[in-house]
């Protein structure tokens, strides 16, 4: 995913993760994945839930309907059930 200058005036403009610069551009460069692509099936899995697990970030991803998941177990109990 590119980083472009409306991604980072996108993160500006968002009060979540204010303290974590590159973790915000992540965020904010997988939102506007999702926006381009919104009828694929998207996932973010990511074992440090420090900063990701947080409770907007979570809901910031649900609503635009990416599953988001820190547990390898998690996924892969998602996984199969998408293939029944």
């Amino acid at each position: 995913m590119p980083l472009t200058t409306e991604i980072i005036h996108g993160s500006l403009a968002i009060y979540i993760l204010e303290k974590y610069l590159m973790k915000k551009l992540i965020r904010e460069c997988i939102v506007h994945h999702e926006r381009l692509h919104p009828d694929e099936v998207k996932i973010f899995f990511r074992s440090n839930s420090n900063e990701f697990g947080r409770r907007e970030v979570i809901k910031v991803f649900r609503d635009i309907g990416i599953q988001y998941f820190n547990k390898t177990q998690n996924f892969l109990g998602w996984l199969q059930s998408q293939s029944h």
